[in-house]
Formats: C-alpha cells, sequence, structure tokens
C-alpha cells in the first residue's frame, strides 16, 4: 500500500477549510409568545409579521396561514453581526442586511438575487396551540 506524501494531505485540508460561505448562522434562544399580547396583534392574521427581541440579532415572526407560521433569525448570514430589517417596501416579505444590501425571502429564508452570500437564514421551529406560539431551536 502506498502513502499518501503529508503535502498532499495538508493540501486538501485547506482547501476544504476556506470555503468562504460556510453558512453557520448564530442562533438564540426563541421562547413563547402570547399572541393576545397588543405587540403581537399583526401575528392575528395570516400576512402579518413582527420582530421579537429574540435569537441572535432578533426573530422575523411571519403568520402564514392559520396554524402555520415561520421564524428566522435576523443576524446576517454574511456577517452575523448586522441585523436584517424588514421591507416595507415588500411588504415586510423581504428581509435587508443595512450592509452588504443582501436581501432574504421572509417565507423561506432564502437569498434573493445580488445578495452578497448564498447562505440561508437561520430557521427555527414553531409550535401554535391556538393562543400561544412557541420559538425553538
Amino acid at each position: 500500500m502506498r502513502k499518501i506524501p503529508a503535502l498532499i494531505v495538508l493540501l486538501s485540508l485547506l482547501a476544504v477549510g476556506c470555503d468562504p460561505y460556510q453558512c453557520s448562522t448564530p442562533f438564540g434562544e426563541g421562547g413563547q409568545i402570547d399572541l393576545s399580547l397588543p405587540e403581537f396583534s399583526p401575528l392575528l392574521h395570516p400576512g402579518g409579521a413582527v420582530t421579537i427581541n429574540r435569537g441572535h440579532k432578533g426573530i422575523f415572526v411571519t403568520r402564514v396561514s392559520y396554524s402555520d407560521f415561520v421564524a428566522f433569525d435576523c443576524a446576517c448570514p454574511n456577517d452575523n453581526e448586522v441585523a436584517l430589517r424588514p421591507d416595507e417596501e415588500w411588504g415586510n416579505s423581504v428581509l435587508t442586511c443595512p450592509t452588504c444590501r443582501s436581501r432574504f425571502n421572509a417565507l423561506d429564508g432564502t437569498p434573493l438575487d445580488g445578495s452578497a452570500t448564498p447562505c440561508m437564514l437561520y430557521q427555527y421551529g414553531t409550535s401554535f396551540d391556538g393562543h400561544f406560539l412557541d420559538i425553538y431551536p
């Protein structure tokens, strides 16, 4: 059996570690929100959205249907220390980075054309009992 030269192994390991887009966005804790509270009133109807002060840089929550919600961390995958903002021009269906100008679909977390990163947003799990929405990593 032939030995592989150490230089080839080292170069292979370096090449694997040099991917500029590793798509590992930090995330934080979710929690439970009470939809009867006034600050969450936009979530009473499908299409409503709010940003809550949880997660790494906030969590953007959208009500998709009566029982379905989506929740994404607002940390930009291109720079995890910058928070994305809902773009009112697009009816809050797009999240935009104020620094790199990347834009993301707020319903599925995918980057839109022209974004500085191919990485998706970190998505939290959700469950809804008709009154409380649980958001979890």
